[in-house]
């Protein structure tokens, strides 16, 4: 079988056997090309898993071999950039290696596509609640590199998988700083225009506040439709960029919730200290955002909340002050009959507690169990923001906190030390009673 391809070892269009196999690796087919290199599906048959198969272009003209340099140089320092980082919402690279004359990485295969649909000026709008969604859990793998020494440099829309889920995942780090790297001036500015952080566009040193302005221009053009400036003359561009003012995103979408623009005016701060200072700063404010907004209307009154949560054994050793602090960290949220209060699939950093109520537990839609007031539930995905293997029903009414592990980083050390103990002594307990359910059926 013959293929009219991109041959990945001259860069230009060939008749060519087609590339069957590298190393263990079977290769489907093309997916995707770049500036480093050429994208196929391929299939791992020792795992039995899809992967993608990136390939380092390397052009037969030796004066484009030489302009190569940095190219080449850029795919090895994804392999070391993303070697280090292993998170739920950046692509996870598994292998590196070269045969003969070609260099690739073997990296996890998304079945999905990047963010470029949703921000084209004429296509669909996201909803706010996915635009923030996808904020947030950007931030978060931000934070993640940025603390294991690892500074993206590219993040745009074409950098950002989404999976057919709507999980997003950061990827393409060929341009990454890593370690004692990310103090280093450049002498001409590296990155995607467009989404350059002004300290980019005057080679100067860079922080975790210049992939956060990136992540901002990102959503700024997911709730507009266009990035934050527009202008096709590349000075002018830069130009802007350093010293221009974005437009507020509610002149172009009127509907933007305020406290979102608000977000993403502060990521576009000229000034770096200006910024959210973290990843994980932007995580929670997005996700006090998310919550405002789509629990509008489910959220009771504090008083209530606290009179019901001193009604529960998992709160009786806190005080007022800290049920009080736990609230701030968490949302109680009112549910009718057949809502869903964990969805199978979700990921989430956040555990719950049944107030009031009676929940079903259920895998594929199929009964599993049912959790009656004070029945915790989601502790895995609180510790890890593990895939959601079960899905959690309401039967009527139910009332339920919900305690997000990131918000609870920001209450006091005592009360984090006290809910804590109880949380560890609820999840041990129901080990315990699974493991008595398991020794049962064996025997």
């Amino acid at each position: 079988m013959l293929w009219k391809r991109q041959d990945p070892r001259s860069g230009g269009s060939s008749d060519r056997k087609q590339l069957d196999m590298i190393g263990k690796y079977k290769v489907l087919g093309e997916v995707g090309r770049g500036a480093c290199g050429v994208v196929y599906k391929g299939y791992d048959p020792f795992v039995s898993r899809d992967v993608a198969i990136k390939i380092a272009i390397t052009p037969a003209d030796a004066l484009e071999q030489t302009r190569n340099k940095d190219h080449e140089r850029g795919f090895f320092a994804e392999a070391r950039a993303a070697g280090r980082l292993s998170h739920p919402h950046i692509v996870s690279l598994y292998d590196a290696g070269a045969e003969g004359e070609l260099s690739y990485l073997v990296m996890e295969f998304v079945d999905g596509n990047t963010l470029l649909p949703l921000c084209k000026k004429d296509g669909p709008r996201a909803s706010f609640d996915q635009i923030i969604d996808i904020g947030f859990k950007c931030a978060k793998a931000l934070d993640y590199a940025h603390v294991r020494g690892v500074l993206h440099r590219d993040i745009k829309p074409g950098n950002i998988m989404l999976t057919q889920d709507g999980i997003p995942k950061l990827m393409d780090f060929s341009i990454a700083m890593v370690g004692a790297q990310v103090n280093e001036t450049q002498d001409k500015p590296v990155g995607s225009p467009r989404y350059m952080s002004p300290e980019q566009t005057r080679c100067e040193p860079l922080g975790p506040q210049s992939d956060l302005y990136s992540l901002g221009a990102v959503l700024y053009q997911l709730i507009t439709g266009e990035p934050p400036f527009t202008t096709n003359d590349a000075q002018q561009l830069f130009h802007d960029v350093a010293k221009t003012p974005a437009p507020r995103v509610e002149t172009l979408r009127p509907d933007t919730p305020k406290a979102l623009s608000e977000i993403v005016t502060r990521l576009l701060m000229k000034n770096p200290a200006e910024r959210f200072q973290s990843g994980n700063d932007l995580a929670n404010e997005l996700m006090r955002l998310f919550n405002q907004l789509r629990l509008s209307g489910q959220q009771i009154a504090r008083r209530e909340g606290r009179d019901s949560l001193r009604s529960l054994r998992f709160f009786d050793t806190f005080s007022d002050e800290e049920i009080e602090e736990i609230l701030k960290a968490s949302v109680i949220s009112n549910y009718n009959d057949g809502d869903s209060i964990i969805r199978e699939g979700d990921i989430d950093h956040a555990f719950f507690i049944i107030v009031e109520g009676t929940a079903e537990v259920q895998k594929n839609g199929k009964p599993l169990s049912l959790l009656k007031k004070g029945d915790c539930v989601g502790e895995i995905g609180f510790l890890g923001a593990a895939r959601r293997t079960a899905s959690v029903v309401a039967k009527g009414r139910v009332l339920s906190l919900k305690v997000n592990a990131t918000l609870m980083e920001q209450v006091s050390q005592e009360c984090q030390l006290r809910f804590y103990k109880v949380f560890t002594e609820t999840l041990i307990y129901r080990l315990s009673i699974t493991s008595a359910k398991l020794s049962t059926l064996v025997s």
